[in-house]
């Protein structure tokens, strides 16, 4: 029996201590949060390669942890498009805010459950191509689970609700390989619908497929760092580049 607590109280630790890391995936959530009252600050830095255009984008965040399982948070992206031809453009991009709702998590973190959701407002230009123009909404739902207690799975469905009935329903899928505590490689693929318009402007559905591959260190408990590269295939996207430094407190 005291074998047993002793198992627990370590589980619940260990869990715990889980919860002060940053998400590592890109195109997943994890059911990696900030403790209760403490806050989460960094920045993503994405390079965008086009069939006729660059992009970079600098996106600072805030997450903080309103309650134990609960975490809500805020971007405000500024962006930079130089196309092939015409005038580069440059400003803020449309900011958003969202949550993220650990409704299930068993006692060593795994497996686990999360709906998230996320509004963008239109703080773009879109005359500029910053923003999308209006308001758009993100609804999801990740899941995953933990084997061997270093290969870390996750699920991720979405539906992003756009202007003109254009949605996008995606899934995503990652493999995080925690090689030791402060290190790991990220592998992941996700694939959506989207309606775009031929050379005719009829509508007509494609099929973006994205791969990316990454690594993750954590130097020390509150800081973690992520690089990503990624490529897209069926889409005007070509690669993906993504850099993220973040602290918790």
């Amino acid at each position: 029996m005291k074998n047993k607590w002793i198992v627990i109280v370590l589980g619940m630790v260990l869990a715990s201590t889980a919860y002060a890391e940053s998400i590592r995936t890109m195109l997943t959530k994890e059911n990696r949060t900030p403790r209760l009252r403490q806050a989460e600050v960094g920045s993503e830095a994405l390079y965008y390669e086009y069939e006729n255009a660059d992009e970079i984008a600098v996106i600072p965040y805030l997450r903080y942890a309103l309650l134990r399982d609960l975490v809500v948070f805020g971007k405000l992206p500024y962006r930079s498009i130089d196309p092939d031809f015409g005038r580069s453009e440059s400003g803020l991009g449309d900011a958003s805010i969202g949550m993220e709702l650990v409704a299930y998590s068993d006692l060593f973190g795994y497996p686990w459950f999360m709906p998230h959701a996320e509004v963008f407002f239109d703080t773009g230009d879109e005359d500029k191509g910053l923003g999308a123009g209006d308001m758009e909404y993100l609804i999801g739902i990740a899941a995953g689970t933990t084997v061997n207690r270093k290969f870390h799975f996750a699920a991720d469905a979405r539906y992003r609700i756009v202007d003109d009935d254009d949605n996008i329903p995606s899934i995503a899928g990652s493999l995080v390989w925690e090689l030791d505590r402060s290190f790991g490689i990220i592998g992941e693929i996700e694939v959506s619908r989207r309606k775009d318009r031929d050379e005719f402007g009829d509508q007509e559905d494609s099929h973006p497929l994205t791969f990316a591959g990454g690594f993750y260190y954590i130097p020390r408990r509150d800081w973690t760092f992520t690089v990503h590269g990624g490529t897209v295939r069926h889409s005007d996207l070509d690669v993906i580049i993504r850099g993220k430094v973040a602290y918790t407190f």
